[in-house]
């Protein structure tokens, strides 16, 4: 089976949203970090408890996931184009 213009289409839909999601959700992230002020002796606060999770720790690991998975699919989606051409040709 090769690829068809729907899912050409489809594939650039998922380029669009991973753009969408890395442009905007680190600066929803900034607001979030930015809407609260906490106490100084706040367990929340992360000058005062060292070890709680940033939205920046997170985000990293889990961008370099979506952006490996994200090639992952450009470069299968151009393989099976490739394929379907290769088979159309016979």
């Amino acid at each position: 089976m090769s690829m068809t213009m729907e899912g050409l289409g489809a594939m650039a839909i998922g380029v669009l949203v991973l753009i969408v999601a890395f442009t905007i959700i680190p600066i929803v992230g900034s607001e979030l970090d930015d809407a609260v002020t906490l106490g100084a002796e706040s367990d929340w606060n992360a000058t005062h408890n060292t070890d709680i999770p940033t939205g920046v720790d997170l985000w990293q690991s889990v961008g370099g996931i979506l952006k490996v998975g994200g090639i992952i699919v450009v470069v299968a989606g151009f393989l099976r184009t490739l394929q379907g051409m290769r088979t159309s040709e016979n």
